[in-house]
């Protein structure tokens, strides 16, 4: 295992997600505490499979951790997606068949990541030098699930803007944009990558910050 300036930050994310997930464990009773747990482990390995894709030396290696992080990016959206109905006063939409309908695209995704079927990924490339991810030529899936998971992302960042524009109580303020901070970041940090506009996905990293705000939002504002 190396640590460089990828790793190390997504290795903090990592350790501070397993926390936030004991704590929200232990805090079970605490208002959306099983979705912000959902999130935190859906953080906990998109950014831990993640550091080990960057150092794995394998290719074989690499392509199990490869699929660690995206299991666990799998898991995001769709959690922060409920945590936006729970903290914007729509708890009347969180229900049993409603969840199951949002976990299918999510669900179909990690069955095609776990058999390595061509519709998630074509193939696999190495680049020179073992301290980096592997990149992809990727398959139709894997643009159908990018760009459902951003629709999701995007559609809590507006729930999360109107629940701030619509109401004047200031700790509901503080809260909600405590969670549309720890929204937009991760969010920004994905589409950079779908688009291509890096070959790096940049959403984990940013839990650094979404971390904070979310355990700001769940224990003191």
């Amino acid at each position: 295992m190396e640590f460089t300036v990828y790793t190390i930050p997504l290795w903090i994310v990592a350790v501070v997600g397993t926390g936030l997930a004991a704590l929200t464990a232990y805090y079970h009773e605490q208002k959306g505490a099983y979705e912000l747990f959902a999130l935190f482990i859906g953080a906990v390995f998109w950014a831990g499979g993640y550091a080990m894709e960057f150092s794995a030396a394998e290719s074989q290696m690499k392509i199990f951790w490869y699929q660690i992080h995206f299991l666990g990016s799998a898991i995001v959206p769709t959690a922060i997606f409920v945590i936006a109905l729970r903290f914007t006063g729509r708890d009347d939409l969180i229900r049993p068949k409603y969840i199951a309908a949002l976990a299918v695209v999510p669900f179909i995704t990690a069955v095609l990541i776990i058999t390595g079927h061509n519709l998630w990924v074509v193939q696999h490339f190495m680049r020179p030098g073992k301290v980096w991810p592997l990149t992809h030529q990727f398959g139709l899936w894997y643009y159908l699930y990018a760009y459902y998971s951003l629709a999701i992302a995007v559609a809590a960042i507006g729930m999360f803007v109107q629940a701030v524009l619509e109401r004047s109580e200031e700790s509901w303020i503080n809260t909600t944009s405590a969670f549309l901070v720890a929204t937009i970041l991760p969010t920004a940090g994905t589409a950079l990558y779908v688009i291509g506009g890096t070959t790096i996905d940049y959403g984990p990293f940013a839990f650094l910050i979404s971390g904070l705000c979310i355990m700001a939002a769940m224990f003191y504002l």
